[in-house]
């Protein structure tokens, strides 16, 4: 790798991890803050920055793309346009579970029994918590599955990945901390996938696509954390097994406080919050 693109890495991955402490901040201060700080200019052109970074660390893992999975990923995403324009649920529903069969296939994941259980469950669960569970009116939407089902799939691969992080740190055995990659990437793609049928939901049920509340912007500090590690663990492989191993388990933590602390604590009231 040139000198040039490890630059590049380094500090998208020094950016990235930034962006999560100022998000991290922005979730303990409030909407306000964050609001604020991120609309003046220094933290408008630090977007702009990152973004471009992210742009050009996509075009590392284009070797993805060779697989044949892609056209399963085209056909979900226009069965989801096509629900948009016919307002069918079912269709949306098709082209999501599509669209993450062919997912599974860019990212050469090969799901085992308890891959399965997990997805067919939190599906299930998912629905029946829809069903359910009373919502106001602008929260009854076709958006709610997809959205609650990728957060909740996300947390199970991440779950996972934590898991093998540990067994490496304590057992020293390198297939672990590759597994743990591998849990990661997947994990990354439905926290991604789950932010953004939040933000669309979001849309369409305030007119607004993002508004800063503490759980958003906290969401969006593990995205920027599991980002970061992954353009690290790109630039240097297995090179810093501990390192890797770490980070992904500090991401996990950020995620039980995402779940537990910010829906539940006072100091983080906002859209999200479920404390008395």
């Amino acid at each position: 790798m040139d000198r040039l693109k490890k630059l590049c890495l380094i500090t998208g991955t020094a950016l990235l991890m930034a962006l999560a402490g100022l998000c991290i901040i922005g979730a303990v201060m409030g909407d306000e803050w964050s609001q604020w700080f991120f609309v003046v200019s220094a933290g408008k052109w630090l977007w702009v920055c990152v973004a471009l970074l992210i742009i050009a660390g996509l075009s590392l893992f284009r070797e993805i793309y060779t697989a044949q999975w892609p056209l399963a990923v085209y056909v979900g995403a226009l069965l989801v346009l096509a629900a948009g324009f016919t307002n069918c649920p079912c269709t949306l529903y098709a082209g999501y579970i599509i669209g993450c069969i062919g997912i599974f296939g860019l990212f050469r994941f090969k799901p085992d029994r308890f891959d399965i259980a997990a997805i067919i469950i939190l599906l299930i669960a998912t629905v029946l918590i829809f069903g359910f569970v009373s919502l106001p009116p602008q929260l009854k939407s076709v958006f709610f599955i997809p959205h609650v089902f990728a957060c909740f799939l996300s947390y199970v691969f991440f779950a996972r990945a934590a898991f093998c992080a540990v067994k490496y740190l304590f057992g020293k055995n390198p297939p672990a901390e590759d597994a743990a990659y591998k849990f990661s990437c997947t994990g990354f793609v439905f926290l991604t996938a789950g932010i953004a049928i939040g933000s669309i939901w979001a849309a369409s049920a305030w007119g607004d696509w993002w508004g800063w509340d503490p759980k958003e912007t906290f969401s969006l500090a593990v995205w920027l954390v599991f980002a970061a590690f992954l353009h690290f663990r790109y630039l240097y492989k297995q090179k810093f097994l501990r390192l890797n191993s770490i980070w992904i388990i500090f991401g996990f933590i950020l995620i039980i406080m995402s779940v537990l602390l910010v829906n539940f604590a006072k100091i983080f009231a906002g859209l999200h919050s479920h404390s008395s």
